[in-house]
C-alpha cells in the first residue's frame, strides 16, 4: 500500500544522499584545486589577518599611551597637597620640582610637567628635569591648543581630565591636561583663578620598543611620512596627521603555505586537518577575545579598592531593567559615611582605604537577597533591591548599617568611630529614570546629614523642595560674602561678682540679605554642610578681631564650627588673622563643642595644643548637652567651660539641674578652669549661679547681642 509519509522519507534520504555525494565530489574537486591555489590564498589571507591584528594592536598601543598620560594627570592634579602649593600667593618651585620635575629621572613615566594659570600661560615648568622658561603655548603645538579649545569649560570646572597627541618643538608627544583640585572637597577658589597641570611624554625609540614588546609588534618605529601599507597615522588632538607608526609584518602566510604543501595522496586528510585546525584556532581566538572583553568589562564595572560594583555598574543594571520593561518596584539606599574625611586627615589615606575595605565587606554580608551593593566613590555607597517589598527590605538593611557602624571599628591598632547618613528612595523605572531615583536617594541622604547625621531619611516631595531651598541659601551665602551682607554682633559676658563686662561673644548676623534677613539657625547648618562655613568663619574671626582691637582689656570669644576645626590649616589661618589684625592673642578665646572633641580626640588634642601655643585660650562650649566627661576635661586642658543654657537656665526651677551645675563648677575649679554660665534670663538665676561659684555670666538678663556701635555705647555708659 502506498505510504505518502514513507515516500517522502525516501525522497528526503535520497536528496540528502545526492547532496552529500555532490558535496563530496565538489569537496574533492575543491581540494584538488586547492593543491594549486592553497599557497597563494592561505598566504594572502593569513598575512591580511595578521596585518589587521597588528594595526589594531598599534591603535591600542597609541590609546594606551594616551590613557597612561591621562592617568598620570589624574594622580597628580587631583591632590590636596598640590592645591595648597599651586594656589598659594607664591609658587613653591622647589616643591614643584621635587614632586613633579624630578620625576623624569626617577621613573621615566613622563618627560615634562608644567603648571598653567587660568589664561593658559605657563607659570612653572620642567622639561627633562630642566627649568622651562617659556610662558605661552607655542612649544606645545596645535594639538594641546585644540585640546584646550575643545574642553575649556570642562577643564575650568575640573569635571574631567583630557589627553591626546601633539607635535611639540621637541617632537611628537602624548600630552594630558587637568585642573589641579582637591580629591574630595570642592575647590575653595571663588574667583577666576585656576591652575592646570600638563604632563608630556615624547615618543622615542625606547617608548616604541616597550610598546612593541607589550603588544607583540615587531620593529615598531616612527616616521614623519607614510612608510608602507603597514603604517598607522598619528592624529593630533586637532585632527592633524603628525606622523606614522610602522612595523615589520611577520608574514605568517608563507609558513602556513609551506605547511600546506603535502603529498598529493594525503591532500584530503591534510586539507581536512587544516580546516579543523583553522576552526579550532578561530574558536580559541574568539574565546580569548570574549574572555578579554569580559575581563575588561568587569574591571570597568568594579571599584578598584573595595572590589564592589561601581556607580556605572549600578546605573547600568537599573537602565537594563528599564529597557526590558521591568515594572517591579526599585529601591535605592544611598549611604554617606559621617566623619570619613577626619579619618583621612588624622590617620592618613592608608587607614582610610583600609576602613573603606572593611565597611564594604561588612555591608556585603548584610546585603538583602537580590540586592546589589556598589561603591560610588570616596565615602559613598549605594544599594539597590527590587520587588514589591523592596522598601521594607531596604529599610531593614539601612537599619543594620546604622547599628553596625555605631560600634567601634578596629583598623590595625586604631579604634575608629564612624557613622552614616542614609537616604532611601523607591520607584518604578517606567515612571522615573535611574538617575532620578539616585537623585532622590541623594536628597534624602543629604537631609539625614544636615539634620544630625547617623540617621535614615525616606524621600518625599517635601525633601526635594527643602533641598532646592538649601541650594538657594548656599548661593545666597556665597553672594552675601562677596557683597558684604553679613555682620558680626556681640553679646556681653560679665563678671559674676562685679557685674562688669569682661568679654564679649561674637555672633554672625545676616541683616543685609536682599531677600530678607535670616537668623543664624537658618543658615549656619547649611553653611557647614556645603563647606561655606570655612569662609564664613574666617569672616567672623577677622571682623571680630578688627572691631575689638581698639577695646583695650575686653576679651573676645569666637565660636568655631566643627567643620572649621577639622581643617588641618585652621591653626595657621587663626595665626594669620591675629597677625594681620594686630589683635593680642591673650584676649582671644575660641569656643569648641564637646561633640566634635569626643568624635575626633586626636585631631582635637593636636589643634588645641597648637592654638594655645599661639597664646589664645580655648573654651569648651555647650557643656552639659552631651557626654560631659571629667576625663576629657583633664585630657584636653581647656581654659574655660561654658555651661549650656539648657542646664544653667534651670537652676531656679530644677533641683537636679542646680546640683549638676554646682558639681560642674567644683570640678572645673579643681582643674583650674573658669566657668561661664549661658542663658541667664532673670535675677534669681543670676544670684544662684553666682552663689554656685560661676566666674562669668552671659544672657539676656544682662544684654542681648548688639552691633559694635551699640556695644561701644554700652561700655562707655557702664564705665561712667
Amino acid at each position: 500500500m502506498f505510504n505518502p509519509s514513507r515516500w517522502r522519507n525516501i525522497v528526503t534520504a535520497k536528496t540528502l544522499f545526492v547532496m552529500l555525494f555532490m558535496a563530496g565530489i565538489g569537496l574533492i574537486v575543491s581540494i584538488v584545486s586547492l593543491l594549486y591555489l592553497s599557497q597563494h590564498l592561505i598566504s594572502s589571507k593569513i598575512n591580511a589577518i595578521d596585518a589587521h591584528r597588528s594595526a589594531l594592536s598599534v591603535d591600542g598601543a597609541i590609546q594606551t599611551s594616551v590613557n597612561r598620560v591621562m592617568s598620570l594627570v589624574v594622580d597628580n592634579a587631583i591632590w590636596d597637597d598640590a592645591v595648597h602649593k599651586v594656589y598659594a600667593p607664591v609658587l613653591d618651585t622647589r616643591w614643584l620640582y621635587e614632586t613633579w620635575g624630578a620625576g623624569f629621572k626617577i621613573n621615566n613615566l613622563y618627560d615634562g610637567t608644567f603648571v598653567l594659570d587660568q589664561r593658559y600661560q605657563v607659570l612653572w615648568g620642567s622639561f627633562h628635569s630642566q627649568s622651562f622658561n617659556e610662558h605661552d603655548l607655542t612649544f606645545f603645538g596645535e594639538g594641546l591648543r585644540a585640546l584646550i579649545a575643545q574642553h575649556k569649560a570642562e577643564l575650568a570646572s575640573g569635571k574631567n581630565v583630557y589627553a591626546g597627541i601633539t607635535q611639540t618643538r621637541e617632537g611628537i608627544a602624548f600630552v594630558g591636561i587637568g585642573l589641579i583640585r582637591p580629591m574630595t572637597s570642592r575647590l575653595n577658589v571663588y574667583d577666576a583663578t585656576r591652575r592646570y597641570l600638563i604632563i608630556t611624554r615624547h615618543i622615542n625609540p625606547g617608548i616604541l620598543k616597550d610598546l612593541g614588546n607589550t603588544f607583540q609588534i615587531a620593529n615598531l618605529n616612527f616616521t614623519p611620512q607614510k612608510h608602507s601599507e603597514y603604517s598607522v597615522p598619528l592624529m593630533s588632538s586637532g585632527g592633524k596627521v603628525v606622523g606614522y607608526l610602522n612595523w615589520q609584518p611577520r608574514l605568517p602566510g608563507a609558513e602556513a603555505a609551506m605547511a600546506a604543501s603535502p603529498e598529493i595522496r594525503k591532500i584530503v586528510a591534510l586539507a581536512a586537518g587544516l580546516i579543523l585546525l583553522f576552526i579550532i584556532l578561530s574558536s580559541l581566538g574568539l574565546y580569548k577575545l570574549a574572555r578579554g572583553e569580559k575581563q575588561a568589562r568587569e574591571i570597568a564595572m568594579t571599584d578598584w579598592l573595595s572590589h564592589l560594583p561601581n556607580r556605572r555598574a549600578l546605573i547600568e543594571q537599573l537602565e537594563h531593567a528599564t529597557r526590558r520593561g521591568d515594572e517591579e518596584l526599585k529601591t535605592v539606599v544611598f549611604i554617606d559615611l559621617d566623619g570619613f574625611k577626619d579619618v583621612n586627615d588624622i590617620y592618613g589615606h592608608d587607614v582610610g582605604d583600609a576602613l573603606i575595605v572593611h565597611i564594604a565587606h561588612t555591608l556585603q554580608t548584610q546585603l538583602p537577597t537580590g540586592g546589589m551593593l556598589a561603591r560610588l566613590g570616596g565615602d559613598e555607597f549605594a544599594m539597590t533591591v527590587s520587588g514589591a517589598d523592596s522598601g521594607q527590605r531596604a529599610a531593614a538593611f539601612a537599619g543594620m548599617v546604622l547599628d553596625t557602624l555605631s560600634q567601634p571599628i578596629q583598623i590595625g591598632e586604631r579604634t575608629i568611630h564612624i557613622s552614616a547618613s542614609i537616604g532611601i528612595a523607591s520607584g518604578i523605572l517606567e515612571n522615573s529614570t535611574s538617575s532620578e531615583l539616585f537623585r532622590r536617594a541623594d536628597i534624602a541622604m543629604y537631609h539625614s546629614k544636615i539634620t544630625g547625621k547617623g540617621r535614615i531619611t525616606h524621600y518625599d516631595a517635601e525633601l526635594n523642595s527643602a533641598r532646592e531651598y538649601q541650594l538657594g541659601i548656599e548661593n545666597d551665602i556665597r553672594d552675601g560674602l562677596e557683597n558684604n551682607e553679613f555682620d558680626v554682633w556681640y553679646q556681653p559676658i560679665v563678671d559674676a561678682r562685679s557685674q562688669k563686662m569682661t568679654s564679649v561673644e561674637a555672633l554672625v548676623r545676616w541683616p543685609r540679605r536682599p531677600k530678607g534677613e535670616l537668623k543664624p539657625d537658618a543658615f549656619i547648618a547649611i553653611a557647614e554642610t556645603s563647606g561655606l562655613i570655612y569662609a564664613l568663619g574666617q569672616f567672623v574671626l577677622r571682623r571680630a578681631c578688627t572691631d575689638l582691637q581698639k577695646f583695650d582689656g575686653l576679651r573676645l570669644s569666637v565660636n568655631i564650627s566643627p567643620a572649621q576645626f577639622r581643617d588641618p590649616e585652621f591653626e595657621n589661618k587663626v595665626a594669620q588673622v591675629i597677625e594681620s589684625c594686630h589683635f593680642p592673642p591673650y584676649r582671644l578665646q575660641l569656643e569648641v563643642t564637646e561633640t566634635y572633641v569626643l568624635e575626633n580626640p586626636e585631631r582635637a588634642r593636636s589643634a588645641i595644643a597648637n592654638l594655645k601655643a599661639l597664646g589664645t585660650a580655648i573654651a569648651l562650649d555647650d557643656f552639659g548637652t552631651g557626654y560631659s566627661s571629667i576625663g576629657y576635661l583633664r585630657r584636653f586642658n581647656f581654659d574655660t567651660i561654658k555651661i549650656d543654657k539648657s542646664l544653667a537656665g534651670l537652676v531656679d526651677s530644677d533641683d537636679q539641674a542646680a546640683a549638676l551645675v554646682s558639681g560642674t563648677i567644683r570640678i572645673a575649679s579643681a582643674l583650674g578652669m573658669k566657668v561661664v554660665a549661658e542663658g541667664v534670663e532673670n535675677e534669681k538665676q543670676m544670684k544662684l549661679l553666682r552663689l554656685a561659684g560661676c566666674d562669668q555670666l552671659q544672657g539676656f538678663w544682662f544684654s542681648e547681642p548688639m552691633p559694635i556701635a551699640s556695644l561701644l555705647q554700652l561700655r562707655q555708659q557702664r564705665q561712667c
